[in-house]
């Protein structure tokens, strides 16, 4: 098996744990966090140090992912991401057993899919991207660099995401709809429309 280790050690990190464990490709030699005052051990995971110990905590064949969750804003995950790549650490690429990924679709290093989420034909994938539990990302779509597709999101149809958006949960995007850059859709909206760049879309209560 693989050898990996995990950066971040909050709630994210928990479900990524469950879903390492349950694979048969990947066992965890540890776990880094931000905290410069950290415990020893993380869901009975040694704490290998924090951000400044990542360069003297990876051996040539250890795998890293970015194990920090994303709600609202990508920064944390672009950045740890980028500290990998600029350590020459190999992004694993991480698939639940109990996810469906069609052949044909593409999913970018760094991306982890979660219990139950299913990928289906020509789906592509960016680096970086959280598909979290019970997702669906229907055929043709293109997801960028960066992005959280959260629990029950329906994605249909050659829907387009761009770089570090973040779609809530539940949302149900019609097939065809272009999503820019940097967008963030809150939990539970029906998407019929495109939506641009640098914008927050959210439900409106009455």
């Amino acid at each position: 098996m693989k050898s990996i280790i995990l950066l971040g050690n909050g709630g994210h990190c928990k479900s990524c744990i469950d879903v390492i464990e349950n694979s048969d490709e990947f066992q965890i030699k540890g776990i880094i966090t931000k905290d410069k005052n950290f415990s020893e051990r993380f869901m009975n995971y040694k704490i290998l140090g924090n951000d400044a110990a990542i360069s003297s905590s990876f051996d040539k064949d250890d795998f890293g992912l970015v194990a920090v969750g994303q709600i609202k804003s990508a920064i944390k995950r672009v950045l740890l991401f980028d500290l990998l790549r600029k350590n020459k650490i190999k992004l694993a690429t991480v698939r639940s057993k109990n996810s469906l990924v069609s052949r044909t679709a593409l999913l970018g290093e760094g991306t982890i899919t979660m219990h139950n989420a299913i990928i289906n034909s020509d789906a592509k994938i960016g680096m970086n991207c959280i598909l979290n539990t019970n997702c669906l990302v229907e055929h043709d779509v293109t997801i960028g660099n960066h992005c959280h597709i959260s629990t029950g999101v329906i994605l249909n149809g050659g829907v387009s995401i761009g770089n570090q958006s973040f779609i809530g949960s539940g949302c149900v995007v019609k097939e065809g709809i272009t999503i820019g850059d940097n967008v963030l859709v809150s939990a539970g909206q029906i998407v019929m429309k495109d939506l641009a760049s640098n914008t927050l879309h959210k439900k409106i209560l009455d």
